[in-house]
């Protein structure tokens, strides 16, 4: 444990929002991260069985839009930091970017015009424009609402209670977007169209009037600015802040930790759990509301200790989850391994809670320090580096797992259909980075309802059965979704354990950042500093 006191760096009243702005600010990660979830699971099903697209072009137009999304990160992060609007650059930046993410929502959800199938270069142009526009605006839009809560409070547990409300709307929102399709079903709606129909007017009324709110009533602080830096300044000192480097070194580990074992859920389930999809999907109910509901637990153990050591245990408790996972076979419990794997997935979904919200925190801790050597605040910049890296790791994590098992011979049976893709995974990782069970058909359907409907409504059982594997495929299976979260875990821990920034360390670096604040007015004002 660091040296400093738990509560040196809290410093409450004036500069924290109160409760109703702390929720204009929070509330519109509810609609970003209802449409996420259905964005990468039902649209590009619906695109292949309902408009007619082939699973390669539906699959390779996707591809394309996260690389040219992940390419962007980097330089909107550093012209959203560099940009001088009056209004406040996060508050224009966040404004604006609500547009075209709520546009690219609504027509890449409803893909109303009356165009047969066989105009295939149509409906290819329309999933890339419309999904183009939806992924660059949400980058634009996370990255300016990450970067604004970080600067709205100054103290080091205050930024605790900022991304703590936001995380818990996301994951609310993920929620939603998991119970619609159960509650359409019960209101005699079935199939793919009426819930992405329903999600696109969700979004269209929501997500605009959520952000005006946000604009209109939450404030941003003043930007520190003591000098400017050039975008290749700008790289080399974000890897000159070796705290900046550390955390995102552990923050890669642990979500690598959970990308791995995302990747293979449903095979576990399926072929080691015996599960079917009902309690696939209850697994991951289980999941994301434990982790709304430990975030308080969190909170609390932050207070009392420091963000880092919260963390901390928090990926054990995850481990202790993971350790056991091998005892909760269907070989080791019979029936009875369902309820096993529950409570695994309960310690998952704690964890969870924690990993959304105190790493963050803890990022614009360390921002903290670049801003106080450089004088100038490159919050934008850090934030879009950590998502850049973030996708890399959970890339890595989904490559690793099926590499590994595809050597093994692992048979995957006629579920192919089931797997995650790495964009799937970071939903099931970092809500709404962000739990999510796709279900790609792979044989298209042409754009005939009635026949996608039969197609659909002809499902029986069968893929809920298990698959008998060998026992190298099994163990390997075994080793990838128990051993390796662990261990990778453990590593993040060993790094952010004794984690440099506590309370006292981030109240002086807010001392700092004020020095400057105070010699640039006086040196503005024509006075010495």
């Amino acid at each position: 444990m660091t040296s400093s006191e738990p509560r040196a760096g809290d410093t409450p009243g004036a500069n924290e929002l109160g409760l109703a702005r702390l929720v204009a600010f929070a509330a519109p990660a509810l609609p970003v991260a209802a449409f996420q979830l259905p964005f990468v699971i039902l649209v590009p099903k619906y695109y292949v069985e309902n408009i007619g697209l082939s699973f390669i072009a539906v699959g390779a137009i996707i591809t394309i839009v996260r690389l040219i999304d992940a390419f962007l990160d980097p330089f909107v992060g550093y012209y959203a930091d560099h940009t001088r609007p009056r209004s406040g650059r996060r508050r224009t930046w966040f404004g604006l970017a609500a547009i075209p993410t709520t546009i690219g929502a609504f027509f890449v959800f409803n893909p109303f015009p009356d165009v047969g199938p066989d105009q295939t270069a149509f409906w290819v142009a329309w999933f890339f424009v419309w999904s183009m526009m939806l992924s660059v605006g949400y980058t634009a839009l996370s990255l300016s609402h990450l970067s604004w809560g970080a600067e709205i409070s100054p103290s080091y547990y205050g930024r605790n209670r900022i991304f703590a409300a936001r995380e818990v709307f996301a994951v609310v929102g993920t929620l939603v977007a998991t119970a619609l399709p159960f509650v359409m079903s019960r209101l005699g709606w079935h199939g793919d169209e009426p819930v992405l129909i329903t999600l696109s007017i969700m979004v269209a009324i929501s997500l605009p009037l959520l952000a005006l709110i946000t604009v209109f009533t939450v404030p941003e602080p003043p930007h520190v600015a003591h000098h400017h830096l050039n975008f290749i300044d700008g790289l080399k000192n974000l890897f000159k802040n070796e705290y900046f480097v550390r955390l995102l070194g552990a923050y890669a580990l642990a979500n690598m930790g959970n990308g791995v074992p995302a990747t293979l859920l449903l095979y576990y389930v399926r072929d080691y759990v015996h599960g079917n999809e009902e309690t696939q999907r209850f697994f991951l109910l289980l999941y994301f509301l434990f982790g709304v509901l430990s975030t308080p637990l969190w909170l609390w153990l932050a207070k009392r200790t420091s963000k880092h050591r919260a963390w901390s245990f928090a990926m054990l408790t995850a481990c202790a989850g993971f350790i056991w996972s091998p005892f909760a076979g269907f070989h080791v419990l019979g029936d009875n391994a369902v309820w096993a794997f529950g409570i695994i997935m309960i310690l998952a979904g704690m964890s969870v809670g924690a990993d959304l919200m105190l790493p963050v925190s803890m990022q614009a801790d360390v921002i903290d320090v670049d801003t106080a050597r450089t004088g100038e605040q490159h919050t934008g910049f850090y934030f879009a580096s950590w998502a850049l890296a973030n996708k890399i790791a959970l890339s890595v994590a989904l490559g690793v797992g099926f590499v590994l098992l595809g050597i093994v011979g692992y048979d995957k049976g006629d579920h192919s259909r089931d797997t995650l893709s790495p964009v799937q995974v970071q939903v099931v990782t970092n809500p709404p980075v962000e739990g999510a069970i796709a279900v790609t058909p792979t044989e298209p359907v042409k754009r005939e309802p009635d026949k996608a409907k039969k197609k659909h409504s002809s499902k029986n059982g069968d893929s809920d059965k298990p698959v008998k594997q060998t026992p190298l495929a099994t163990w390997t299976l075994v080793f990838l979704y128990c051993v390796v979260p662990i261990l990778l875990k453990l590593a993040a821990v060993r790094l952010v354990w004794n984690f440099p920034i506590g309370p006292a360390e981030q109240a002086q670096l807010r001392a700092q950042i004020e020095a400057h604040r105070r010699a640039e007015r006086e040196e503005s004002e024509g006075r010495p500093a």
